[in-house]
C-alpha cells in the first residue's frame, strides 16, 4: 500500500466513523429525545413573550445569549464524556440527559433568530461549513446504505409488532394483558376468600 492509498484509507475510515457517529446521534439522541423536546418547546404558548423579546433583542446581545446557552450545552456534553471516561457511567448519562433539553432550547433559539444571527459573517460562514459537511455525510454511500438498512429494519419490526401485538403496539398489548392478569388475580383472591370463609363457617 503506497502513501496515497494509505491516505485515502485513513480518510475513508475517518469519514465512516463520523458518518456512523452522526447516524447514531440522529437515531438515538435526536429522533428519540431531542426532537420531541424541541417540538414541545416550539408549541409552548408561554414562550410567546420570550419570542418577542428574542426577536427584538440587539443582535450583539442576542449573539452573546446564544453563545452562552450553546456553551452550557457543549460543556455539559464534555462533562458527560469526562464522567464516562473516568468510569462514572450513570453520572455521565445523567448529565447528558440534562444536556438534551438545553440543546433543544438552543436549536429553538437559533431557528427563531436565524436571520438576525446570520448577519454575523463569521457565524454564517461557520454554519454553512458545518451544513456542507452534514450534507456530505447524508449523501455519502455509507450513510445511504446504513439508512436503508435502518428503514428496512424498522419496517420489519413494525410488521412483527402488528403481527404479535396488533395495531396499538407493544405497550398497549402489555397494558391489556396486565388488566386481564390483574382481574384474574383479584378473582382468585375472591374465590380463596369465599372458600376460607365457608371452611370457617363449617367449623
Amino acid at each position: 500500500m503506497n502513501n496515497i492509498e494509505a491516505k485515502n484509507f485513513v480518510i475513508k475510515s475517518l469519514e465512516s466513523i463520523l458518518v456512523v457517529g452522526y447516524i447514531l446521534f440522529e437515531e438515538l439522541i435526536w429522533n428519540v429525545f431531542a426532537k420531541p423536546i424541541y417540538q414541545y418547546i416550539k408549541g409552548l404558548v408561554v414562550l410567546e413573550s420570550l419570542k418577542k423579546t428574542c426577536l427584538g433583542m440587539n443582535r450583539h446581545l442576542l449573539l452573546g445569549v446564544f453563545i452562552f446557552i450553546l456553551g452550557i450545552a457543549e460543556a455539559m456534553g464534555f462533562l458527560s464524556g469526562f464522567f464516562v471516561i473516568n468510569g462514572h457511567i450513570f453520572s455521565g448519562i445523567f448529565v447528558y440527559a440534562l444536556k438534551i433539553p438545553v440543546a433543544a432550547f438552543t436549536f429553538w433559539l437559533f431557528d427563531l433568530t436565524k436571520d438576525k444571527l446570520m448577519t454575523f459573517h463569521w457565524l454564517k460562514t461557520a454554519y454553512e461549513y458545518i451544513m456542507s459537511w452534514i450534507d456530505r455525510f447524508i449523501n455519502s454511500p455509507i450513510h445511504i446504505y446504513i439508512k436503508a438498512r435502518i428503514v428496512a429494519l424498522r419496517a420489519k419490526m413494525k410488521q412483527l409488532s402488528l403481527k404479535y401485538f396488533g395495531e396499538h403496539g407493544f405497550i398497549a398489548s402489555v397494558k391489556t394483558h396486565y388488566i386481564i392478569f390483574q382481574s384474574y388475580v383479584v378473582n382468585v383472591f375472591k374465590v380463596r376468600s369465599l372458600f376460607t370463609k365457608r371452611l370457617s363457617d363449617q367449623k
